[in-house]
């Protein structure tokens, strides 16, 4: 009889048709794969087979590969040689079926889920879904990237912190999926202090040195601190090529940066542009790192990031980060991927995204609830320059060497006030230093353009006074100034009538104010259920000085060291916490090294504002706090309590917000094991109720991983208008047990309806002695009132009958319930243009686009108790010679004072407004082209349809 667990994930994996999405975000974006020549484009096939990871016997004669609890399996082994054998037979003869040969196929997954990739047309698309053993057949999908003082500013150098208690990462595997390495850089250098990998480690593949496609590839032997580099790029190189490097060799710096963040070797000399800046030091200076090269300069392939997880898990990596990020989904093949990793033991931290500051804007695979999703925030330093403009100075933040004395011009007097490479400065430019607003194209390549039309420097301000100052390697000397100051220097210039002069200065390392979030930092709720907190934890992820490689690009490249900004620079900071809680906790789960993140994190966070305090969606359960004694009661190293969670957990969690995805048999299973499919009831450090009627309750099981017996009490914050109780109101745990409590949200009479509130719940310890720290772990708890609680949809099929469904109310009084029906449907029609003006590689939506790459219609609504407007592929009119497919049209509505009050980014062109009792009003809908397949213009007709407020007999 197959395990309980094996069921769930074959289930899982029978579930995934509809779960790879094409996906797309603002910032954090993902398109479908390019076409190649003969019309065939990248498919993800998933295939009803059990993964090395989960298979436990019956087929033939081969032997379980299924390892023990704890245990990795062993690739090399026979059981494993000849299980795989036995999966590729599969894939072939799958492959064949459709008329093309094996050699087709261009990633094999094996480990953590069974299929592959394969350049297919649609016609051999729809046919490979017909054959019995696929359960997926879906178009792959494009996705995109998402200390040096960091270790001080956490406290895990302080003395009894972390490292002085010896928890560096040692023996730990870090994996790193980015753009790759660059293996000779110090941070990676092997010292001779390395234990040899860990004997789980089985990855051999140390991809470096083609010379013949690149001389600059020069060969590398991996050691003890690099222990294994791999290019993955299969499916990239297949539609693209390979771009810099035919290698694991890192193209851009992202990979590295992202790598010696999380693991790179302590005190480290750094410098930039020949500044000394001290000394760089990773999370886990002692750990073994692994380079997985995943992404191209477009973007990463999915099919590409799953064949990295699968290997990277089949390799024996105990933590992974993954800076990179898609549009939010149920589930996607990595998340997938990582869900069966999970439950080898693999902690995973991924970026929230860069879209914040919007709500709803946390991307995928980050809205899963296995994986430990990183927001991000300032330290407390930064890299400064000071520009002098006449007798006044502005400070900013800057990472380039001064200047002399130039002539300060305005860019916006030279007309190109973006200083947009493409826009010519008209007169041409002499040396001059130039004031360059933010907004439209990437931040360096201003400085690009600045320094190849014959500029001598820059000064680069903000377009809000809330965006943060960044630091970026950029051409020319520059400082990046506040929307303020940058009004102040241009108004100065307008003054002095052509006649002003300026100097750039450079200050180093500087003290700045930490701990407030970035602007750019994605927020939750959780756009795919607001049962499920995220983001989980926020870390520094501001102006991070680590490793880049000589070749970066955009920038002028020849560094080592960069200093850059995004949740991709925050992830890598809990990879590495990852590696030292897996030092310090061996047996410890994902799940309970998560929840130790957030119960012992710290919440003296505050918004980008610099004053308003940041709430669970901007900083999930707060910043990550290493700091003090490692072995104290209540510190991250020792937590007391933790709330675990496992693989049938994460299924039940499915069976509530994609059942069809998983099917009736896993859900029933797991149902009747006892696990409650309610996505609220999921075993997590935090709550999350998104309909609260009147009350509501969950439950949450604390497991005592301290060495005495606890005794905790409760300290409760409801959230406004409402009121919690916890029962019990004290829970005594026995070391190793567990003990379980029910957390009571009742909404009070003035609860603000449809809005989120924010609370929390502290356990701690209620005998210890005076002036003791003990254990004080803590839970945030979000939480939305409303008026009725209904189920999403109900459904019956027939001409008569009836149909029930469960209502809860949450207010006092009458209901009276009114029949509607569908008015007849209407359809806007218009031509899309293409977005040119991409900040940081891809196009960004702003109302200001309205006819540069946005169309806008006016659309009035009254009456309307619902409203619906869709745009597909199917309503698209497409020139000849470009395929519908790869058009990729978002959907933006905003109401008459300007507020946005819908969107849609899906990737590709599938496009859905969903709007509930909208107000009365004249709304303009913005029909932005994110990407028009190189076509000129593209037709398309929006279908909407009204639900009014009256009937006329239809239902």
């Amino acid at each position: 009889m197959r395990s309980k667990l094996t069921v769930i994930l074959t289930a899982l994996a029978v579930a995934v048709a509809s779960a790879i999405p094409t996906l797309s975000a603002t910032g954090v974006s993902a398109q479908e794969s390019e076409d190649s020549s003969d019309g065939q484009t990248s498919y993800i096939v998933l295939m009803d087979l059990d993964p090395v990871l989960e298979y436990e016997g019956g087929v033939d004669d081969l032997a379980r590969t299924k390892p023990e609890d704890g245990d990795r399996p062993n690739p090399k082994s026979r059981a494993v040689r000849q299980y795989r054998k036995y999966l590729n037979q599969q894939q072939n003869e799958t492959v064949e079926a459709v008329d093309l040969k094996p050699t087709n196929i261009i990633n094999r997954f094996h480990y953590a889920t069974v299929g592959f990739s394969v350049l297919l047309t649609e016609r051999e698309a729809e046919e490979m879904r017909r054959q019995d053993d696929v359960v997926s057949v879906e178009r792959d999908v494009l996705y995109q990237l998402d200390t040096d003082a960091s270790p001080e500013y956490l406290g895990i150098s302080e003395p009894g912190g972390a490292w002085d208690t010896g928890y560096t990462g040692e023996n730990v595997v870090v994996g790193v999926i980015d753009t790759g390495i660059w293996p000779e850089h110090p941070s990676f250098t092997d010292d001779g202090t390395f234990d040899a990998p860990p004997d789980e480690w089985t990855g051999d593949a140390c991809d470096f040195g083609d010379t013949a496609y690149n001389p600059d590839d020069v060969g590398f032997e991996c050691n003890n601190k690099l222990i294994g580099a791999r290019d993955m790029r299969a499916t990239y190189i297949a539609l693209i090529g390979a771009e810099v490097y035919n290698s694991a060799r890192d193209y851009n710096g992202h990979g590295t940066h992202t790598a010696s963040t999380a693991a790179g070797n302590a005190d480290v000399t750094a410098s930039v542009f020949g500044q000394d800046l001290g000394t760089a030091s990773g999370i886990a200076p002692g750990a073994h790192l692994a380079a997985y090269s995943a992404c191209g300069d477009l973007g990463c392939y999915g099919s590409d990031l799953t064949a990295a997880i699968d290997q990277a898990v089949a390799d024996g990596v105990d933590v992974i980060n993954y800076s990179i990020g898609g549009g939010a989904a149920a589930l996607t093949a990595a998340g997938l991927a990582f869900l069966t990793g999970n439950a080898a033991g693999v902690s995973v931290a991924t970026s929230a995204g860069n879209s914040g500051p919007g709500d709803a804007t946390v991307g995928s695979p980050g809205t899963d609830p296995w994986i430990t999703t990183v927001g991000a925030n300032t330290h407390d330093r930064s890299f400064s320059g000071a520009v002098t403009v006449g007798d006044e100075t502005y400070t900013g933040a800057s990472i380039t060497a001064g200047s002399e004395e130039l002539l300060l011009i305005d860019a916006a007097d030279r007309g190109n006030e973006l200083c947009d490479p493409a826009v010519q400065f008209e007169p041409a430019m002499e040396g001059e230093m130039v004031l360059c607003a933010r907004g439209a194209v990437a931040r360096i390549v201003k400085s690009q353009a600045v320094s190849e039309q014959g500029g001598g420097a820059m000064i680069l301000y903000n377009q809000n006074d809330t965006q943060e100052l960044v630091t970026d390697s950029h051409w020319v000397p520059s400082v990046h100034v506040t929307f303020t100051d940058g009004n102040a220097i241009k108004a100065a210039i307008a003054t002095a009538e052509g006649d002003l002069t300026a100097t750039i200065e450079a200050l180093g390392a500087e003290p700045t104010p930490g701990s407030v979030m970035a602007g750019f930092s994605s927020r939750g709720p959780n756009p795919i259920t607001g049962n499920i907190l995220k983001p989980d934890v926020t870390a520094p992820g501001v102006n991070i000085l680590a490793g880049s490689t000589p070749t970066s690009s955009p920038g002028p490249g020849g560094e080592l060291f960069q200093s850059i900004s995004g949740t991709s620079m925050s992830s890598p900071h809990v990879a590495g916490l990852m590696a030292l809680m897996t030092q310090a906790h061996p047996g410890w789960s994902p799940a309970a090294i998560k929840s130790a993140l957030m119960t012992t994190a710290r919440q003296d966070v505050v918004r980008e504002d610099g004053t308003t305090p940041a709430d669970a969606f901007d900083m999930g359960a707060g910043h990550i706090d290493p700091s003090g004694d490692a072995s104290a009661p209540g510190s991250l190293f020792n937590p007391g309590i933790v709330f675990d969670a496992g693989p049938a957990d994460y299924v039940a969690y499915l069976c509530d917000i994609a059942p069809d995805f998983v099917g009736g048999d896993a859900c029933d299973t797991v149902e009747g094991a006892g696990y409650p499919l309610a996505a609220e009831e999921l075993n997590q450090a935090s709550v999350a109720v998104g309909e609260v009627a009147a009350s509501t309750s969950v439950s949450r099981t604390a497991t005592n991983v301290s060495d005495k017996t606890l005794n905790l009490t409760p300290t409760i914050e409801s959230p406004p208008g409402t009121e919690i109780e916890v029962s019990p109101t004290r829970l005594t745990i026995a070391r190793g047990r567990t003990a379980s409590f029910e957390v009571t949200i009742t909404t009070l009479a003035d609860a603000t309806i449809d809005e989120w509130s924010f609370g929390s719940i502290t356990w701690a310890e209620f005998s210890r002695g005076q002036g003791e720290r003990g254990v004080s772990a803590y839970m945030p708890v979000v939480v939305r009132p409303v008026a009725l609680a209904i189920p999403p949809e109900a459904i019956d099929e027939g001409a008569e009958g009836e149909l029930s469904f469960d209502l809860r109310f949450g207010y006092g009084g009458e209901y009276q319930a009114a029949a509607h029906g569908l008015a007849a449907p209407e359809t806007i029609s218009g031509i899309a243009t293409q977005d040119t003006t991409p900040e940081g590689g891809s196009p960004v939506f702003d109302p200001s686009d309205g006819g540069q790459g946005a169309t806008t219609h006016e659309i009035e609504l009254s009456g309307a108790t619902y409203t619906r407007l869709s745009l597909g592929t199917e309503n698209l009119t497409v020139p000849d010679g470009t395929p519908a497919t790869d058009v990729d049209l978002d959907l933006f509505l905003y109401d008459s004072e300007g507020n946005q009050v819908a969107g849609s980014t899906a990737g590709g062109t599938n496009e859905l407004l969903d709007l509930t009792l909208p107000e009365d009003d004249t709304y303009t809908l913005y029909v932005h082209g994110w990407a028009t397949a190189g076509a000129d213009e593209i037709g398309y007709d929006i279908q909407t349809w009204t639900v009014p407020d009256t009937t006329d007999g239809s239902l």
